[in-house]
């Protein structure tokens, strides 16, 4: 195995913990988003049977906007894998078309965060 090869395993293996709490982080906003609209189906369904003409009108109006939201969740979670997709299919083959500018801009990436982390810890 050589040095590049080795390196840019070794920087794939630390871009990966950034990875996971990206998609950590969208799993939880996705999962309130959905919990928001299971919420707001069930008070839909609760109010039903009141035969207000007002609350009607509000509860179809709802029933609208949820549907739009549902299709939206659904269209922005497909886009945004999409996306993640071609980033990391765009950036997989830069890394090995240049393993060496990779490697120095995850070095630079790198020291710069040293920087940053040795700024808050003096503090």
């Amino acid at each position: 195995m050589n040095t590049s090869t080795t390196m840019m395993e070794s920087a794939d293996h630390a871009l990966q913990p950034a990875q996971e709490a990206a998609e950590t982080a969208m799993r939880a906003g996705s999962r309130e988003f959905r919990n928001l609209i299971a919420d707001a189906e069930d008070l839909v369904k609760r109010i039903a049977h009141v035969d207000d003409k007002d609350l009607a009108r509000a509860r179809a109006k709802l029933e609208h906007t949820l549907g739009a939201a549902k299709a939206s969740l659904q269209n922005g979670t497909k886009r945004i894998q999409a996306t993640a997709r071609h980033a990391a299919e765009g950036t997989d083959e830069f890394v090995h078309t240049n393993p060496w500018s990779a490697i120095g801009i995850a070095a630079a990436a790198g020291a710069a965060i040293a920087v940053v982390l040795s700024t808050r810890i003096q503090r």
